[in-house]
């Protein structure tokens, strides 16, 4: 088996910019969780991380170990994590709080005709429930001038 130090710098390299992508998106859930601060959001933001980033490095380690896992990657992975912590992230948080924002506002934009339009329907509802109360008792009054009966209330009087 020869060492090919070329693959080993492009391994290192490619698993120091795993870490900061990891690092990176983390902090992007980051914002979003200070955003929302609940439970479900916070566990939903943990799950989706752990998920994309085990995938992640699982592609990684298969595909650039051929299979096997590197000792090296690792600590290079960690390596570019704090380097994304200390360096990448206090760039970025500002950018994503402020499309974060962007995206919540184009939300409530969004959500303006659908607002109204149930309430819209709501007011079509309840006109159509009095609507229709009406027209039962209309039909009624009609069917009994129809017959010649007076309407009797709940005791049976006329």
């Amino acid at each position: 088996m020869e060492l090919y130090i070329r693959l080993q710098v492009q391994t290192i390299a490619a698993a120091f910019a795993m870490g900061c992508a990891a690092a990176l998106l983390y902090d992007l859930l980051r914002t979003l969780r200070l955003a929302r601060r609940r439970r479900t959001v916070t566990h939903l933001t943990d799950l989706v991380y752990v998920l994309a980033v085990g995938w992640a490095f699982l592609r990684f380690a298969l595909a650039i170990g051929q299979g096997e896992l590197r000792l090296y990657v690792l600590p290079c992975a960690a390596l570019g994590a704090i380097f994304s912590w200390r360096v990448l992230a206090p760039v970025f948080r500002p950018i994503w709080r402020f499309w974060l924002g962007a995206a919540a506002q184009t939300g409530r934009f969004l959500w303006q005709p659908v607002r109204m339009l149930l309430h819209f329907c709501k007011k079509v509802w309840n006109s159509a429930k009095k609507a229709i109360a009406f027209f039962k008792k209309f039909c009624k009054m009609k069917l009994y001038r129809k017959k010649g009966a007076l309407p009797q209330d709940e005791e049976g009087e006329a």
